[in-house]
Formats: C-alpha cells, sequence, structure tokens
C-alpha cells in the first residue's frame, strides 16, 4: 500500500504503530469498553501474539468471559514499574506480537517517538493505554 508524502513522492505506510487510549480511572465500565477490543484482537491474526503487559495479574475467566482467545494472548506481569517502558519497546521491536497493549503510564514525546520506532521494527501495533 502506497502513501503520497508532502512532496508528491509515493511512500510505503508504516507497517507498525502506536495507538494512545485514554480511559477514565474510576469508570466502572472501563472493562466493558477494553475487553471486546482484546478479543477481537486475539482472533485478529493467527501467526503472531496479542501480548498484553500488565503490572498485576489479569484474570483469565474474565478474559474468555469477553471472548478473548487465550491460546493467543501472551500475558507478561511487571513487577517493577520502572522497567515497564523497556519492556514494552523490547515486545514491539520483536515482531512475534501483531499487538502489543501496556499501560507505561503518560509517554513523553522522545518516549513516544522510541515506541513508535519499536512498532515500525517489528511491524507491530502499540495500544497504549492511559489512566485520566
Amino acid at each position: 500500500m502506497i502513501n503520497a508524502s508532502l512532496h508528491g513522492a509515493p511512500q510505503p505506510l508504516a507497517k507498525g504503530g502506536i495507538t494512545e487510549l485514554v480511559l477514565t480511572q474510576n469508570a466502572p465500565d472501563q472493562t466493558q469498553l477494553l475487553l471486546p477490543m482484546v478479543a477481537h484482537l486475539s482472533r485478529s491474526c493467527q501467526d503472531r501474539w496479542l501480548t498484553w503487559i500488565s503490572p498485576g495479574p489479569v484474570d483469565r475467566g474474565l478474559l474468555e468471559r469477553y471472548g478473548v482467545d487465550t491460546t493467543r494472548i501472551r500475558l507478561i506481569h511487571i513487577n517493577d514499574q520502572h522497567d515497564a517502558r523497556w519492556i514494552v519497546w523490547e515486545a514491539l521491536a520483536k515482531g512475534n506480537s501483531h499487538t502489543v497493549i501496556a499501560a507505561p503510564g503518560k509517554l513523553t514525546k522522545r518516549e513516544m517517538h522510541l515506541l513508535e520506532g519499536a512498532a515500525q521494527r517489528g511491524e507491530c501495533q502499540g495500544l497504549m493505554l492511559r489512566m485520566r
């Protein structure tokens, strides 16, 4: 697929990128918003993982109730939030995930740029969750 640049020359579209989803921290329906997306992503690509990097355990039964294919999701639990950005970068850049979901906190422009580069390198989509 080709995308026209500002100078008129066709440029190939990037196969990876970052999307940031801002969630309301105290709203009770955040699960109902997020988990159907996770379910869709878990079934969308059979040759690579859906990777979810989480600061705590994710209830596998809850995922299954929302239709998540738990055989296609890789859950990574991090104990140290300080290491989260590096782990997210690594998961994006490796190329063995079609999508990486994580909540690394508010990202600086530089950090977002580094994660976007990793996503392009791994031809992976990143879904960064941020609480407000």
